[in-house]
């Protein structure tokens, strides 16, 4: 314990500046860490929540294989309820409606506060029997108004209940006025009821709008229809026997599944964006183990007399690596803490941007934009990492260290780790490294994960950080070269001092290198995908108007328009062409992807599809004539079907199987697309509706008077119109959402690199105390020591740029061609933007000048009798 004591704590303590940045570096990247992946935890758990607490004790759902409107025949559930094993089989109606607060209280009812809403909100409603839901989900309606339940008024058709939580957030209470829109029409309910959820699904539920089945389904005009059938087996029989004696019952287009297969949809779907924003993390993390490895370099050196004498008096060189050890492990710990701390006060923004990010790529209902908990595997796994990151980090230094002989390292000079630079065998290293990473950036994706892109970027970052000291050792000769022969002196000495600490300058380096790779990486594969975006909706979105429901931008199940609001938009003076656009979502393999329907010759007439091979218009008559369809890039490559393949879609009366004409580029959802003509899929699945209508206007035609002259004509149903121009920026602030968090990962791995630049600058100044004071005391001011160090500082920052931008562009290759590709199945055309280099690169340079600019200060202020004492 006094050997600790000496060798170690009284350095820890005696430091506190460098002590400070090594923690705040591990802290840095375990706080990222801990962010993310707690913010991924907490979005599919409330993903779960949300599934599994609307499901309540359900065990089986049946519902349609496709999600046409008008679901399915309510006929079926009096044969479903004779079934072994089936306790209880409540049919279920699922209604995405928006609503306008207003109208009043209700007649009789006591007078509510008048609440207005500049747009409408977007609710689920739950059409359920009433008198069976003790027995499916766990929630009380609450009556403010008298203590028993009134069923009489409770079933009156206009009734509706509301969650806590949702009549909360709008300000509503009992007897309030609500105008519901769902499907194309518009209907006035009454609130009777407050429902008041229990359990661990109770935030779930308190979100919810119910109705009694028979309201709603007259209300919606679904009468002896139904979305789906909420099971509940018996406990004493297999979920899985009764779940095929139910399907044995079924007819072709329904299917049954456990509620929960749903969760595994959605992390199947979400994953590859979770270990993507999670890989982002962990680069923060090596950095710090740069930062970690420069300490620990530098404490050896500094201490390298003490170790000596501590090797002569007999201590044993694993007892000096257990000191070292516990130093780190130290650190480790405290930086760890410190991270979490930071972590989990920065998950709730990062939850909110994630949240935000998966529901505009999936389609999913969002998380919570607040924090609930947190998981206490990820604590334990912060910490864990902030201890191995600083461990790891430690052992080459401490090698070095335990390796050396005491009479050397109690020689005056002492002696400088791994000090010499073996130029050839650098090169071999590196060039090894760099077609090894070559190597693995060749094999496909596993399960949907490209783990072998990541080990490429990987092995790239260390190819680069191996051939770091070579890029250092060329510093000097070059900026000798360009300054005169009697000018320069401070930064010949600067240049001379990089040569002298070619390891520690290397690790600040790497760390440097990493971090700016990563950010210029990450920017030119954003910038290259937003122009291809960009360009994509330029060419194949053509359409000067489009008609959609009010909740057509927002997430969640889409609304329809009736066959009819297509019908009398054709005839509208200005509008040439109207093209019913349907959208479906199906299952095909257990996952979920879109359909759609759509005129494709008036399609191919007005606008295009930019096809992988083949021209658009030919392709689409081809479709047409032959009844076959086209799949976007991301659905064939994820299911591995091209042109000339047969892909089987489930039908009303069974599968139905199609030729594919055509893989078309496709940027609006990774989960694929697939498109046939709109006779075709009506001639299938009976379905007239739109999803939205695509207006083209006639030459001269101004968008205004023809927006007003479709309000007037569709005479005053619920619908909003959106420009061309309207649709693309909305397209692309959506995108420039979904990258907002990976600008932030990229700033912290950045910062943690320039802490690591302050950490070597500060390692020389402790290890040059005499030299530095032997400048001050031949001549030299402190003017003059500060800008040797900011010389250094700015050489440093020179070296990490020149291999960062070199690192960058390969990064950003295969970024764009290999992880993206193989993640999410999007073909990205590289776009060169000369600012972006210029942008990263001024960036790294003008911060390692300020990372420079506390240690350039502490040199000046150095005392020059108690450096020339120094050893």
């Amino acid at each position: 314990m006094t050997v600790f004591r000496l060798l170690v704590w009284r350095h820890v303590i005696g430091d506190l500046p460098r002590t400070a940045l090594t923690i705040g570096g591990v802290a840095l990247g375990v706080a990222v860490y801990v962010a993310v992946a707690t913010a991924n935890v907490e979005i599919l758990r409330s993903f779960e929540q949300a599934v599994l607490g609307v499901a309540g004790r359900t065990t089986l759902q049946i519902s349609s294989e496709y999600h046409i409107p008008g679901g399915f025949d309510e006929t079926i559930i009096e044969a479903l309820s004779h079934v072994d094993g089936v306790s209880v089989a409540a049919p279920v109606l699922d209604i995405t409606a928006t609503i306008r607060v207003g109208g009043g209280p209700a007649k009789g009812a006591p007078p509510t506060p008048t609440v207005t809403s500049s747009s409408p909100a977007v609710i689920q409603i739950l059409g359920v029997d009433l008198l069976a839901e003790s027995s499916v989900r766990d929630y009380r309606v609450v009556d403010e108004d008298s203590k028993d339940p009134d069923w009489e008024r409770y079933l009156d058709p206009d009734a509706i209940f509301l969650g806590r939580r949702l009549a909360q957030r709008h300000g509503l209470s009992v007897g309030a006025t609500l105008d519901v829109s769902a499907e194309g029409l518009v209907r006035p309910v009454i609130v009777r009821g407050i429902l008041e959820g229990e359990g661990p699904a109770r935030s779930t539920l308190e979100e919810l709008a119910v109705m009694d089945i028979a309201a709603a389904q007259v209300m919606f005009d679904r009468l002896g229809r139904l979305d789906r059938i909420d099971v509940v087996t018996d406990p004493a029989r297999s979920v899985d026997d009764v779940s095929r004696a139910v399907q044995a019952l079924l007819p072709p287009g329904l299917a049954v599944k456990r509620p929960g297969q749903r969760n595994v949809q959605i992390e199947r779907m979400t994953r590859a964006f979770r270990l993507n924003v999670g890989l982002l993390s962990v680069m923060a993390l090596l950095v710090g183990l740069f930062l970690v490895y420069n300490t620990v370099s530098f404490a050896v050196l500094r201490r390298r007399r003490e170790i000596g004498i501590l090797r002569s008096l007999g201590l044993s060189s694993r007892d000096i690596a257990r000191l070292f050890l516990a130093e780190v492990a130290l650190l480790g710990v405290v930086g760890a803490v410190v991270g979490i701390g930071f972590g989990v006060a920065l998950s709730n923004g990062v939850l909110r941007t994630l949240a935000a990010t998966v529901s505009n790529l999936y389609d999913v209902v969002p998380a919570p934009s607040q924090l609930t908990w947190v998981l206490p595997g990820v604590l334990l796994q912060g910490l864990v990492i902030g201890v191995g990151v600083a461990v790891v980090g430690s052992l080459g230094p401490i090698r070095e260290a335990v390796s050396v002989e005491p009479t050397r390292a109690l020689a005056l000079r002492g002696y400088d780790i791994a000090g010499d630079v073996h130029v050839a065998r650098r090169l071999t290293g590196a060039a090894v490294l760099f077609i090894l990473a070559g190597l693995a950036a060749l094999p496909d994706s596993v399960q949907g994960v490209p783990v072998f892109g990541y080990l490429s970027l990987f092995l790239i970052m260390l190819g680069f950080a191996w051939v770091s000291p070579v890029v250092i050792r060329m510093v000097g000769p070059c900026l000798r070269a360009l300054l005169p022969p009697h000018a320069g002196c401070l930064a010949r000495l600067a240049a001379d001092e990089l040569d002298r600490a070619p390891v520690r300058n290397a690790v600040a380096v790497s760390a440097l290198t990493v971090g700016l790779a990563l950010m210029i990486g990450v920017s030119v594969m954003i910038h290259s995908f937003r122009q291809t975006v960009d360009l994509w909706l330029e060419q194949t979105v053509k359409a000067d108007l489009i008609v959609a429901p009010p909740t057509w931008l927002r997430k969640g199940p889409d609304e329809i328009l009736p066959e009819s609001v297509y019908q009398n938009l054709q005839t509208v003076a200005g509008v040439v062409a109207a093209d019913s656009y349907r959208v479906v979502r199906m299952e095909f393999r257990d996952l979920p992807i879109e359909v759609v329907a759509r005129d494709l010759m008036l399609h191919a007439r007005h606008s295009r599809y930019l096809f992988m091979e083949g021209e658009s218009a030919a392709i689409l008559a081809e479709a047409v004539r032959g009844d076959q369809i086209i799949v976007s890039e991301t659905f064939a490559r994820q299911f591995k079907l091209w042109r000339g393949d047969r892909l089987t879609l489930p039908g009303p009366h069974g599968p139905v199987g199609f030729p594919i004409a055509g893989v078309f580029y496709d940027y609006s959802t990774d989960g694929g697309k697939v498109v046939l003509d709109r006779s075709l899929y009506a001639r299938i699945w009976g379905d007239r509706n739109a999803t939205v209508v695509p207006l083209y206007l006639a030459p001269g035609a101004e968008p205004e008077t023809v927006r007003r002259a479709v309000l007037d004509r569709l005479s005053g149903k619920p619908v909003m119109i959106v420009t061309n121009g309207e649709l693309k920026r909305e397209v692309l602030r959506i995108f420039d959402q979904t990258f907002a968090i990976t600008y932030a990962l990229e700033i912290i791995a950045v910062t943690v690199a320039l802490l690591g630049i302050a950490n070597a600058l500060l390692a020389g100044i402790l290890e040059r105390q005499r030299e530095l004071a032997v400048l001050r005391a031949i001549g030299g001011t402190p003017a003059q020591i500060g800008r040797l160090i900011l010389w250094e500082s700015g050489l440093l920052g020179l070296a990490g740029t020149v291999l960062g931008v070199a690192a960058g562009l390969v990064v950003s290759i295969l970024l764009i061609a290999v992880i993206n590709k193989q993640s999410f199945g999007w073909t990205i055309v590289f776009h060169h933007e000369p600012w972006l280099w210029v942008e990263a690169a001024g960036l790294a340079l003008l911060t390692t000048l300020l990372a420079g600019y506390g240690p350039a200060r502490r040199a000046a202020r150095l005392p020059v009798a108690e450096g020339l004492q120094y050893e």
